[in-house]
């Protein structure tokens, strides 16, 4: 590795972090948890595993401790010696050489298993991502508050809209004490959810996905309303759609950003293009007083959502993911989006696990390998000197996200 890109590594390990998207769930479900190798290998390298050729039936056995150690991994290995080199695999690899001090291998999974069942316990969320990472706090979705100092929510839209659905749009009304009468109860409804959620102390943002949004007039939503309300058949995605848009700007009002889900999706088997990016620029041009977060580069549309930063003044470019997917491609994307975007408007990191918690620090590893990658090529090429560098990386990993979500850290 060339010795100015090294430098700004060593540099980024001191510096604070805030995690920008995560799923991890409170850290007494992850220790109340049977975990051995096999937990390394679950959120996203199963992708890979299926795609070499392991069946899912064959994957989900693999994620259940109860089975035999060896038998499991005799059925992985062929699997794991196609898939080792991905970036999904890196991680993991990375995670239990530094956790467990030891490289995934046929000789090494069993002290590997001893060696995690010893260490998942209370506190494992502070060694992996205070200690290890830095991290100062992540932002978890896992539809719900958690109670947990490094963890901070960001819940569904869905939470407002409860997705048209009439009993979730009830369930909220009678919770926070709003009449539902017809659509102009609707944004009084959205209104109290969200006051609910920022007086929790534990809500800072919502999270929503690059679709295909309709844009019913205010008179047929309000009639198929009625409909629902009285049982009688209606158009479900009219009423969606409506309180989707209302809800957008509902939180923008509140100053909650919106999170997006574009492009690439973490199973197998997906049309993918059903969440390209493009879907988010009518829906932004619509909504200018709502912030969104542009997750995981829009891969591949890598260069669309650049743009699309670069245009639109409410939208965020987020790496989350990304580095795992490729970190090819998140240098490119990364080095392209300095050219165009503004610099306060780009995310560096967001593990986006789960359960294994240690892939975090394996991900941040090769996060910011990439970020230092494309800094260093710039100072060397003299378009940007060693102090700025520093600086544009702390922006990515700490400035920009506590900005755009309010953290008062």
């Amino acid at each position: 590795m060339p010795d100015l890109t090294q430098r700004l590594i060593e540099a980024m390990t001191e510096m604070p972090v805030i995690d920008a998207h995560e799923h991890l769930p409170p850290e007494a479900e992850r220790v109340a948890r049977d975990v051995d190798v096999f937990t390394l290998f679950g959120h996203y390298t199963h992708n890979d595993l299926i795609s070499a050729g392991m069946t899912r039936e064959q994957y989900d056995w693999l994620q259940d401790p109860s089975q035999d150690l060896d038998e499991r991994w005799r059925v992985l290995e062929p699997f794991y010696a196609r898939t080792r080199h991905t970036s999904y695999v890196r991680a993991a690899r990375l995670a239990a050489q530094r956790f467990y001090e030891l490289d995934i291998a046929a000789d090494t999974y069993a002290e590997i298993t001893e060696r995690m069942k010893a260490a998942n316990t209370p506190g494992i969320y502070e060694r992996v991502l205070a200690d290890a990472c830095n991290i100062r706090v992540a932002l978890t979705q896992v539809g719900r508050v958690v109670d947990d100092e490094l963890l901070i929510a960001v819940l569904p839209l869905a939470s407002l809209t409860a997705n048209g659905n009439l009993g979730g749009l009830r369930a909220n009304a009678e919770r926070v004490g709003v009449e539902l009468r017809g659509l102009d109860d609707c944004d009084a409804l959205m209104e109290a959810v969200i006051a609910e959620h920022k007086r929790s102390g534990g809500v800072v943002g919502y999270k929503h996905v690059s679709t295909d949004l309709t844009t019913p007039d205010r008179a047929t939503a309000a009639r198929e309303f009625g409909a629902m309300l009285a049982g009688q058949e209606y158009d479900g995605r009219a009423v969606s759609d409506w309180l989707t848009h209302r809800a957008l700007d509902l939180a923008g009002d509140a100053g909650l950003p919106v999170a997006v889900h574009c492009g690439i999706i973490w199973d197998n088997w997906n049309d993918f293009y059903d969440r390209h990016p493009r879907y988010m620029i009518p829906t932004a041009l619509a909504h200018r007083g709502t912030r969104f977060d542009l997750y995981h580069a829009g891969i591949p549309w890598v260069r669309e959502v650049g743009v699309m930063a670069k245009e639109l003044p409410n939208c965020w470019l987020n790496l989350c993911w990304c580095h795992i997917i490729s970190q090819r491609m998140s240098v490119s994307a990364l080095d392209e989006w300095l050219d165009m975007v503004p610099l306060s408007k780009i995310i560096g990191f967001g593990g986006d696990y789960n359960k294994p918690v240690e892939k975090v620090y394996g991900h941040l590893v090769m996060a910011r390998e990439d970020i230092a990658e494309v800094l260093a090529g710039r100072v060397e090429r003299g378009t940007m000197r060693y102090g700025e560098a520093l600086e544009a990386a702390r922006m990515m990993l700490f400035d920009n996200p506590r900005e755009l979500y309010g953290l008062e850290l």
